[in-house]
């Protein structure tokens, strides 16, 4: 896909040169125009996978520096394994190498049946791991034989996001005590009553000197685990069954002046924006029951000031949904700040464009009107033949400035879900088909995109007529191809040479100005959609629409 492909040979391009680069730069050396390095750029931002300064005029971007997944995992005193949804292996980290006195070497790769792992991977394991894919945590208790001693693991199987994208497995052995409380109760009695040096003794020792040293390693992992969680600018938080705080980290307090212990027991909805109320509890109602992602609202500070903030998470571990929950803020406000700003510029720009655009129309059939009045007048064949070139240029500027008026519109408003079938069929009746059939098949399909994806199909229908020569249908239909989904459209005309297939999305062929299917590439690509022709010469055009996995529904 273009968007995918783009971004990474950006953040490639940025991890090669760490002092960071301007848009200049990487619009230069990656041959991509300014104006989509600009929008890749600004993505990235987004996504926190990049940062910026100021160097004077100048803005310099860098990659943003992340802390490696295997030295996260190495903070845990657990051994984890992490496995792609097809149960192979992706990581290992050093506390399983260690426990299970295993050799690395080869596992990265092979499923977890199939590797130095098998052994303690058995039908019940396999199992719970195929059901902890349908997004469930499972939990199983068993028992090893670790260095010829039976050692007892209690094993966790947990969905997750893996690193490099896609969805995961991770799979924790967490060692188990060899005694229990009561167990211990009873040992310094036994100890008292076993002679010094007896077997007896010294295995009671054993037990009491492992269990000091497990309950060492169980403070040494939770010391790490609130260090990180104290530490992070991310406000962790959680909520009981009746919505009121039960834990919320320290950066609550750098966001919005409260300490920690000011919210404990208190509703959140207390601190929110009046108006965001509602919002937030629609939200927070949908992100419970799995149907929601991520959302923004604003909260109310410590001195009655306003933050944009986003919040994720999801209901506590063995909860019913719509009860306990756990979550993460972030602060979003700079980021809404900044997109205020631009779309404040953008509104300027559009009403000074609109304006340009009027003035430069006007003086246009002013112009057109002088020339009519020119060749009425006597004139030789020469004259006439240099008035008629002018005609053509002025139609042609008239064009392209009419043209604009629909460029400009291009991410002015913000991405909504479409029903892709209906806007497809609206575009279809505000063109003149004459006798050719229109059929659409695409039926309760939704995609995200751009305001302006009725127009995608507009042109795509005018490249038709104006191109397709014998064309006397065209077809509009969807496939599925892996986890993505393939929007299509066909006609029956005259095709498109196999040499010209990519030359078509220019805005100029063979010396003329065609903005139409370059405009519709533009506009796809807002929302990480893009478009290929397909189809045979002589039999028709095929435009494919590839929309990823997450953008339709």
């Amino acid at each position: 896909m273009v968007r995918e492909e783009e971004i990474k040979r950006i953040t490639d391009l940025l991890g090669q040169n760490p002092a960071g680069l301007t848009i200049e730069q990487v619009s230069r050396q990656l041959s991509i125009n300014r104006t989509t390095a600009a929008k890749y750029l600004n993505f990235l931002i987004a996504s926190g996978e990049i940062k910026k300064r100021n160097l004077g005029p100048a803005k310099i971007f860098t990659l943003s520096p992340k802390l490696p997944m295997s030295n996260f995992l190495n903070l845990w005193q657990d051994g984890i394994a992490v496995l792609s949804n097809e149960l192979v292996i992706q990581q290992i980290n050093d506390p399983l190498i260690s426990l299970l006195s295993l050799d690395i070497e080869g596992m990265i790769g092979e499923r977890i049946d199939e590797s130095a792992l098998a052994p303690y991977v058995d039908h019940k394991v396999m199992d719970l791991l195929k059901k902890a894919r349908e997004g469930k945590e499972q939990v199983h208790i068993a028992t090893f034989a670790i260095n010829d001693r039976e050692e007892k693991f209690r094993l966790k199987m947990i969905p997750l996001s893996l690193e490099k994208g896609g969805r995961g497995l991770g799979l924790i052995f967490e060692q188990l005590p060899h005694v229990t409380d009561s167990e211990l109760g009873s040992i310094p009695k036994a100890l008292e009553e076993s002679k010094e040096g007896s077997p007896e003794k010294i295995e009671l020792q054993r037990r009491i000197a492992e269990h000091r040293k497990i309950e060492k390693a169980l403070v040494e992992s939770e010391a790490k685990f609130r260090a990180l969680v104290e530490n992070i600018t991310e406000v962790i938080f959680t909520l009981n069954d009746n919505d009121l705080i039960t834990y919320v980290s320290p950066a609550i307090k750098n966001l919005t002046g409260y300490a920690p212990s000011d919210l404990m027991g208190k509703r959140l909805q207390e601190y929110i924006y009046s108006e965001d109320t509602v919002p937030f509890e629609k939200g927070l109602d949908l992100i419970r029951r799995g149907l929601g992602g991520p959302f923004e609202f604003r909260l109310m500070t410590m001195h009655s000031t306003i933050r944009w903030v986003q919040i994720s998470g999801k209901t506590l571990a063995n909860k019913p949904g719509g009860s306990g929950f756990h979550g993460v803020i972030a602060d979003i406000h700079e980021r809404k700040r900044v997109e205020d700003a631009l779309r404040h510029a953008n509104k300027q720009i559009v009403l000074l464009t609109s304006i340009t655009r009027h003035d430069i129309l006007n003086g246009i059939t002013n112009l057109r009107l002088s020339l009519e009045l020119i060749k009425n007048e006597p004139l030789n064949e020469k004259l006439l033949h240099f008035v008629e070139q002018q005609e053509k240029v002025i139609a042609q500027i008239q064009h392209q400035i009419n043209f604009t008026r629909d460029y400009q519109n291009i991410g002015v408003r913000p991405p909504k879900w479409k029903d892709i079938g209906d806007r497809f069929l609206a575009a279809a009746a505000t063109l003149p088909l004459g006798n050719i059939t229109v059929e659409s098949s695409v039926k309760n399909v939704e995609v995200f995109s751009d305001d302006l994806i009725e127009r995608v199909f507009a042109n795509l229908i005018e490249n038709s007529l104006e191109h397709g020569e014998t064309v006397t249908a065209i077809r509009f239909f969807s496939q599925v191809q892996g986890r993505n989904l393939v929007l299509v459209y066909e006609d029956d005309g005259a095709g498109i040479p196999n040499e010209e297939k990519e030359l078509v999305f220019e805005h100029t062929r063979r010396g003329r100005i065609s903005y139409g299917l370059f405009f519709s590439r533009e506009v796809l690509a807002i929302t990480g959609l893009s478009i290929h022709e397909t189809g045979e010469a002589g039999k028709g055009v095929r435009f494919e629409i590839l929309v990823p996995e997450g953008l339709f529904r």
